[in-house]
């Protein structure tokens, strides 16, 4: 797992569930060093993140996908910041980000680090307003990835609906996800 995620999970913990001494209970939680620091040279393991997302599960008394979603959510504000040299015009809006994402973003990880295996996404957009996400990983973090569409859409004034048509934890060889946008925020 890339970790960029490891320290957005950080910055959530910290900022939005009880501070540093949330994110050291977690750590120790999942038997990790209150101290450990994820290096961004890095890489670790899936289990671990998914172990740590378990245990603030348990701890907000929340079912996973909802702090899932919630993270993600997060997540979307800190990635149009982390990866803004990949947004190519000031006039971009959350389809424009999202329909480039597998191009721009994940293949450049990728670029400099071949074992790494982001999501595949792919978009569809229908029409101005309305679009098909199309999301596979071995993860199947896909709360994280209808969470990241709304943190997007908050980062871009705009609101959306999202019905998942077919999902990889039921069984399904990808997530199809039915963006609509219905509205925009006052900024």
């Amino acid at each position: 797992m890339y970790v960029v995620i490891f320290d957005f999970l950080r910055d959530y913990v910290i900022e939005r569930h009880g501070g540093e001494r949330t994110w050291k209970a977690l750590l120790s939680g999942v038997g990790q060093s209150v101290h450990k620091i994820y290096f961004p040279i890095s890489e670790y393991p899936d289990e671990e993140i998914v172990a740590l997302a378990q245990t603030a599960a348990s701890a907000l008394n929340m079912p996973l996908p909802l702090v899932l979603e919630d993270f993600g959510a997060f997540a979307g504000h800190k990635l149009v910041s982390f990866y803004h040299m990949y947004v190519k015009s000031k006039d971009w809006k959350t389809f424009d980000v999202i329909e480039h994402a597998g191009e721009s973003i994940h293949d450049a990880v990728h670029r400099h680090n071949a074992n790494r295996k982001p999501p595949q996404i792919r978009a569809n957009r229908l029409s101005d307003n309305e679009l098909h996400l199309y999301y596979r990983s071995k993860r199947k973090l896909c709360p994280v990835a209808k969470g990241i569409i709304v943190g997007l859409g908050e980062e871009f004034g705009e609101s959306f609906d999202i019905e998942e048509r077919q999902c990889m934890l039921h069984g399904a060889n990808e997530c199809i996800f039915h963006v609509r946008r219905v509205g925009l925020m006052l900024q």
